[in-house]
């Protein structure tokens, strides 16, 4: 994994949630997790795909970057928008990774 570049983006709870337990969409509303709660936004829809490629480098997965012992990688408020889904509701923010590699020519 050495050859990973990380790039970083803050998402709010529900993205964080789907990012963890998935998102699921019935009758054109999404929920995050097995949450009763509908989402605003389809949660991480903003972001790019597993394989998106973007020049030389595509995604290779997406992590969680934050510790919950220090509180790295959180805030607890901000109006900052959500880079997942990109809501405008003030609250959480949680960072994640993701992971570009470059792409590995066929041998």
């Amino acid at each position: 994994m050495t050859d990973d570049d990380l790039g970083e983006v803050w998402v709010c709870t529900d993205c964080y949630f789907a990012h963890h337990y998935g998102a699921h969409e019935h009758e054109g509303v999404w929920y995050a997790g097995e949450s009763d709660s509908p989402c605003e936004f389809e949660p991480l829809g903003e972001l790019p795909e597993y394989g998106y490629v973007s020049g030389d480098q595509e995604v290779t997965f997406i992590s969680d970057w934050t510790d919950s012992d220090t509180g790295d990688g959180i805030e607890e408020f901000t109006w900052r928008s959500c880079d997942g889904c990109g809501s405008h509701l003030g609250g959480s923010r949680y960072r994640l990774a993701i992971h570009w590699s470059p792409i590995k020519e066929e041998a």
